[in-house]
């Protein structure tokens, strides 16, 4: 019986390094130099720059960033949620981070502290 089983796993491991060997480019595109300034089909622009002003106080020194970068930054936590609630489908974890441990965030040194309470009220993101 355990002859079967080598039988039936050397095709079936054959296949997926087959996929594995010939897969298409997850990322679609050929490595190109000497292409200053950048173009191409995944260019999306240049990248934003931002001052952070250090003489604002801690709490609003992010609220710029926040303003433009709210969404993109919900998405993000959003992902990290996803991947704790495949771990662990009950959602206590989540939970937890968000509402229950948040309250470590005052442990820090200022100004880190202020500055990551900001960007959860700026942002609409639970401090956890």
């Amino acid at each position: 019986m355990a002859d079967w089983g080598w039988a039936l796993l050397s095709p079936a491991a054959l296949l997926v390094l087959a996929q594995l060997v010939w897969a298409p480019d997850p990322y679609g595109e050929e490595c190109r130099s000497k292409e200053y300034p950048p173009s191409g089909p995944t260019f999306k622009g240049n990248v934003p720059t931002y001052v952070i002003n250090l003489d604002l106080p801690p709490s609003k020194r992010w609220d710029n960033l926040m303003h433009d970068k709210k969404t993109e930054l919900k998405v993000v936590v959003q992902n990290i949620k996803d991947i704790a609630n495949a771990f662990f489908p009950s959602g206590k974890v989540v939970d937890i981070v968000d509402h229950k441990i948040a309250h470590l965030t005052a442990t820090l040194p200022y100004p880190f502290n202020e500055e990551l309470q900001g960007i959860a009220n700026s942002s609409g993101i639970p401090l956890g």
